[in-house]
């Protein structure tokens, strides 16, 4: 069984739940257009500000909250039991499961990230580096959803277990909007979140990439230990 197999299965699963088709497709881009009509980007006196805020959302949204609630719906309905003792690979198992996810995301990115450099006259000045940290942003979101899924029993009981990964996110956000020096922004960076926004605004307000290998290490490291633990902590059946 491939991931690619996995994917179009967990697809179907996903267009046939209300609850995570709105988690995942409507809500997190009407929030990321919400986003666009406040005053995040007044706030630095940036634009890459406002594109950093508004990815974020969308990935904790679509990709941390989607995935806990997908996870534990399919340990619940032992689906999980049953792809791990298939022949597929955990790697391919992952990639099933969370690939339409950020699949779904990436689409939504680049649809309010347009909007967002129609509306504001300006768009990226390095997009490679904005595919960077969206791609550091979903594994760090793909990482936290499993991890958190680890502690939650049932669908209904991520809308609590998923707060304390959200509010740790979207506070590594909130110091990435901001310029520290010394200590401070080594400690800033390795927050999740952080390094996506640091990354988001290099690439969008221009910056040197010697400038982007910092945020990108530490917040890659982050992603990397969050995977580890996951992989540590995840219950692949029910609790008894």
């Amino acid at each position: 069984m491939t991931a690619l197999t996995l994917a179009v299965a967990e697809t179907r699963l996903i267009l046939r739940n209300r609850t995570v088709l709105v988690t995942a497709a409507i809500l997190p881009i009407a929030m990321a257009f919400f986003l666009s009509r406040s005053d995040i980007g007044a706030l630095t006196g940036t634009g890459g500000a406002l594109a950093a805020t508004q990815l974020a959302m969308l990935l904790i949204f679509g990709v941390l909250m989607t995935s806990t609630m997908t996870l534990a719906a399919r340990r619940q309905q032992r689906y999980l039991k049953r792809l791990r003792s298939s022949p597929a690979s955990t790697l391919s198992i992952v990639a099933g499961l969370t690939g339409p996810l950020v699949l779904v995301v990436a689409v939504q990115a680049v649809v309010v990230l347009a909007f967002t450099a129609w509306e504001t006259g300006a768009g990226p000045a390095h997009p490679e580096l904005l595919v960077l940290a969206f791609a550091n942003g979903a594994v760090t979101s793909v990482a936290l959803g499993f991890l958190t899924a680890s502690f939650t029993k049932t669908p209904e009981a991520a809308q609590i277990t998923v707060i304390p990964g959200t509010f740790l996110f979207m506070a590594g956000v909130f110091l990435g909007l901001f310029e520290f020096e010394g200590p401070k922004s080594l400690l800033a960076s390795a927050v999740p979140g952080a390094g996506l926004t640091e990354l988001t605004r290099l690439a969008w307000d221009g910056g040197s990439y010697a400038s982007a290998l910092e945020p990108l290490l530490l917040s890659t490291a982050v992603a990397a230990a969050a995977a580890l633990l996951a992989a540590r902590l995840f219950r692949w059946q029910p609790r008894a």
